[in-house]
């Protein structure tokens, strides 16, 4: 009896373990990076599939979808090989958005020394019309009708995306525009972004799963610098034995997606040997993908319930 019932408090035992840990294997950020990620590989595939049935036999759509393809099946393959290439993944967006920030930033501070010194160039006309036609009022409206015009056509010259609002508002207002309200938005949007991310460094610093993947003695500081993945595609490609793929897959589609002569030369529309093709390879890397996402996903799943302990 005494046999038995120690063997009914273990079970209890187990039972108040397994209970605890259930929760934590639920809603553990761990957990949910790693299922959100299987389901939006899972859906990007969808919507590439969707897309490509629908283009027409665009060829430029085909060759970067086969591209594109090629590098998500080298990732897949790194979610299996590479333990924390999952975080690396996941978290990479916070440092891509606040450069795609910095980057708009740069664009529209850039645009604005343009636009700068052609305001003055142009108030300077304008005043030395005034002093021209002082006495002439129709004169002096057409001169600066024709002044505006010229320097419309001089900023056109240059490429800039704020070009078109010229006539809308004007060189003074325009450059007022640009430089107390859209820049002044995207640099207080950048502050917000690089706020969010110091939080989530310092989150995930103290983070006992992000500490197995890359050391118990992580400084928030170091967070990201951990995360980053700094090889090329290739070196990628090398890593997962999908180099001669790769170099294949590259070749080809860069010949057609960069400007070249042969680009320049070759119809847009696929022709059905290219389509078959190009279906052929996505396919078959569609299906090493979904293969990969299985395999991941139960790693996943080993992994969660190895954290109990008996």
């Amino acid at each position: 009896m005494e046999n038995l019932s120690a063997s009914k408090d273990n079970l209890n035992e187990l039972k108040i373990k397994l209970e605890k840990n259930k929760s934590s294997l639920i809603v553990s950020e761990e957990t949910n990076i790693k299922y959100n990620l299987s389901i939006t590989l899972i859906d990007k595939l969808s919507q590439i599939i969707d897309e490509l049935s629908n283009s027409n036999n665009d060829l430029h759509k085909h060759v970067s979808t086969l591209r594109y393809t090629l590098e998500t099946l080298i990732v897949t393959k790194l979610l299996i090989s590479e333990d924390n290439y999952f975080a690396k993944i996941y978290f990479s967006i916070y440092k891509q958005q606040e450069n795609k920030i910095k980057q708009m930033i740069i664009r529209i501070e850039n645009e604005l020394i343009i636009l700068k010194k052609y305001s003055i160039d142009y108030l300077d006309q304008i005043k030395s019309n005034k002093l021209k036609y002082s006495t002439d009022l129709l004169k002096l409206s057409e001169e600066d009708e024709k002044t505006f015009q010229l320097f419309k056509k001089i900023v056109q010259n240059d490429i800039n995306i704020f070009y078109s609002q010229l006539e809308e508002f004007g060189f003074e207002t325009l450059v007022d525009i640009l430089e107390n309200k859209i820049l002044a938005s995207y640099k207080e949007k950048l502050k917000e972004f690089e706020d969010l991310t110091l939080e989530k460094q310092k989150e995930l610093a103290k983070e006992t799963w992000f500490k197995n993947y890359f050391g118990a003695r992580v400084q928030h500081t170091q967070v990201f610098k951990l995360l980053e993945d700094d090889r090329s595609w290739k070196e990628k490609a090398e890593i997962v034995e999908l180099d001669k793929e790769y170099s294949l897959n590259y070749e080809m589609t860069s010949s057609l997606l960069h400007f070249t002569s042969y680009s320049l030369s070759t119809s847009n529309i696929a022709k059905e040997d290219e389509i078959k093709y190009n279906y052929m390879l996505i396919n078959q890397y569609i299906k090493q993908i979904t293969t990969n996402i299985s395999a991941f996903s139960r790693v996943m799943i080993f992994d969660l319930f190895k954290t109990i302990k008996v």
